[in-house]
């Protein structure tokens, strides 16, 4: 990644107000592809949540590839509260850069949540550092999926 963020065209970026509708669209579509997900917000009212107002409190980074954004990242103080990628894109590199650059603003470490069906999002925390917090698993989730904190600190 250089300095800007932009590596193989894939750009990473602070997100605008323009880009939060495409936001709310890529975690509603996570949620209405994800068998054991179970939808507990409308669609609407996942999208409202993504106000102006929210690049306020909260760092928001999206990946940009050609032209369309594929996937984004929102954090605050070292919790990274989301990290979705449109399908086409998992796998590519993306989800990393978007936490590399998460490590950068964020050097102290970081933590999030994964829910813990999500294996394949559990072996990418693990591969990029994070460590489960076994003591912190959360059996009582507003969607009824256990979810486990995992943990990144830095080695330096």
């Amino acid at each position: 990644m250089t300095i800007e963020g932009v590596t193989d065209m894939v750009a990473i970026r602070s997100a605008t107000a323009a880009d939060l509708p495409v936001c709310a669209t890529i975690i509603n579509d996570y949620i209405d592809e994800t068998e054991w997900l179970p939808r507990t917000k409308s669609r609407e009212d996942i999208a409202a949540m993504f106000t102006p107002e929210l690049l306020e409190s909260r760092t928001i980074l999206v990946a940009e590839k050609g032209g369309e954004i594929v996937a984004y990242l929102s954090m605050s103080n070292g919790w990274v509260a989301a990290i979705y990628l449109v399908p086409h894109v998992r796998g590519s590199g993306i989800g990393k850069l978007l936490i590399d650059r998460a490590k950068l603003e964020c050097p102290q470490g970081l933590d999030l949540t994964v829910f813990e069906p999500n294996g394949d999002a559990k072996r990418f925390y693990e591969r990029e550092g994070f460590h489960e917090v076994p003591e912190r698993r959360d059996d009582k989730t507003e969607e009824g999926v256990p979810t486990l904190l995992m943990r990144w600190r830095s080695a330096a």
